[in-house]
């Protein structure tokens, strides 16, 4: 089995697929995620194999996982982060912004099972689409914490529920509630205390 796995990882990789982003393997239920992007490399890559009919995927609309998601959170979470990444994506510099949505997209789709690179792919400009595309393809980033205000905010939290600290951002607990809706992963966020009235 685990030949196999290693196997796939790499066929994975030449195919242009990122580890954590388009792919991950659970070893402990032998289970491996693809998402639509990397399916699409595949297909591209080796287009004799039906990558459809030999890979067990569950698909499910990604209009009607929006949908669930939007009702759970009360807020149009997808639209909220699309505007929310166009405006950081023109600002950010390069290192930052590979860091930025590397983060976004590989902890929106862990948690929530939503692959959001076929929708940016569908609803951003073509110029913004390929910038993402390029990003993702690059092999470090500069850390930041932006991608986590924009989770937070795009997820219905409010500005006042982050704040920078000497320690990097700081969330409240609504805010971090808010981000663990739509995002999970390993990243350090300082809980901020409650306000007295």
């Amino acid at each position: 089995m685990q030949d196999v796995a290693v196997e796939l990882f790499q066929l994975l990789v030449q195919a242009g697929a990122v580890p954590g982003d388009d792919f991950s393997c659970d070893g402990a239920n032998r289970v491996y995620r693809l998402n639509e992007r990397c399916l699409h490399l595949l297909q591209h890559a080796y287009p004799e194999v039906d990558w459809f009919d030999l890979v067990d995927i569950q698909q499910q609309s990604s209009d009607a996982m929006i949908s669930a998601l939007h009702e759970r959170l009360g807020v149009p979470f997808v639209d909220n982060l699309i505007a929310r990444m166009e405006q950081r994506l023109q600002r950010l510099p390069e290192a930052q912004a590979a860091w930025y949505v590397r983060h976004i997209l590989s902890g929106v789709e862990y948690c929530t099972g939503l692959a959001l690179f076929p929708v940016l792919s569908e609803r951003l400009p073509l110029m913004a689409k390929a910038k993402l595309e390029w990003l993702l393809r690059q092999d470090d980033g500069q850390p930041g914490d932006e991608w986590i205000a924009d989770l937070v905010l795009a997820a219905g939290g409010c500005p006042r529920d982050l704040r920078h600290t000497g320690h990097g951002l700081g969330l409240t607990e609504q805010g971090l509630q808010r981000l663990q809706l739509v995002w999970a992963g390993d990243c350090e966020v300082t809980l901020l205390p409650p306000k007295q009235p």
